[in-house]
């Protein structure tokens, strides 16, 4: 089993339009809406890789029942603790130059009764998972060493963590060496105080993360793959050449491959190579949609996973 765990989930809108103009009326030609969160993307898509997962998170409002909808269409279990005010909704806006923008809203609040009933269901279930992912932004209300604390309380289980965050989340969360962080250049670079301009400084930022006590560290580089440090060993994973559409949901599609992997038993650059096929699979869908399971299947021999020296 793998649990996933979103603190701040949304409704991904995604609207397309001719041309986005400032100050003036804009029609957009087709809208779509998704449930969302890096959590809730990678149980969608463990779900459709086979394995069984359960979601959790705080719900609020209708927008909340949004993705309760969605997720019981698809068939994924969810547990979600249902709070005051309404579940945020995440726009994107592509217009016909490829031009994408978004807003992203800052999530309904917390309290600190509405935090110790999420936590309270988490412990009781940790006792029967293989894989925890803790993933996404925290909402108003909840301190940010909160991932740090479930990632304490997993290793007490023998359970596994993927952390999939950035800010001070991310910060405090590697200080507990979960198994595997996923961060993106940027987050990487946020996460370290410097620039990483090329290949070989982020192979450098992930040897030197993997030497904080993290077993293994994933960079992710959009369409140029990822790089993955683990102790003294490095990989060089390179994603399948796909048109890509968006990337919106590919580094938890990512994410959901590596948590596969590990809750199989498997080896780490099985998880590398699945996370990258999945990952591009996703690329090459319209908005915020996940990408297929049939697609992730056809893509995966097209995955190289090389040792790097």
């Amino acid at each position: 089993m793998i649990l996933t765990l979103t603190p701040n989930p949304a409704v991904d809108q995604t609207d397309w339009l001719d041309r986005v103009e400032l100050g003036a009326v804009n029609r957009t030609r087709e809208t779509h809406f998704d449930p969302a969160g890096k959590g809730i993307n990678a149980s969608r898509m463990a779900h459709r890789l086979g394995w069984p997962t359960i979601a959790f998170g705080f719900l609020a409002g209708e927008t909340g029942a949004i993705i309760e909808r969605a997720l019981r269409a698809e068939g994924v279990q969810y547990h979600f603790v249902q709070v005051p005010g309404l579940t945020r909704v995440n726009m994107t806006i592509i217009d016909d130059a490829g031009v994408v923008t978004s807003f992203h809203g800052p999530g309904a609040r917390v309290s600190a009764a509405d935090v110790a009933t999420l936590d309270s269901m988490v412990r009781f279930w940790l006792r029967g998972v293989r894989v925890l992912v803790l993933a996404g932004s925290l909402p108003p209300g909840m301190s940010p060493d909160t991932y740090a604390g479930f990632i304490a309380r997993s290793h007490e289980q023998g359970v596994k963590v993927i952390l999939d965050a950035d800010g001070e989340p991310l910060r405090l969360g590697v200080a507990a060496h979960p198994d595997v962080i996923k961060p993106n250049v940027q987050e990487a670079e946020q996460l370290l105080g410097r620039r990483l301009p090329d290949l070989a400084t982020v192979i450098g930022a992930a040897r030197e993360l993997s030497l904080r006590g993290i077993a293994a560290v994933v960079i992710s580089m959009g369409a140029e793959g990822a790089v993955c440090a683990s102790g003294e060993r490095a990989w060089r994973v390179r994603s399948p050449r796909v048109q890509a559409r968006s990337t919106v949901g590919s580094g938890d599609s990512m994410v959901a491959g590596i948590a596969v992997a590990l809750a199989r038993g498997e080896d780490l650059v099985d998880g590398l190579r699945r996370g990258a096929a999945a990952g591009a699979a996703t690329a090459a869908t319209a908005g915020t949609a996940l990408g297929a399971a049939e697609d992730v299947e056809a893509l995966l021999p097209q995955v190289s996973v090389e040792a790097i020296g």
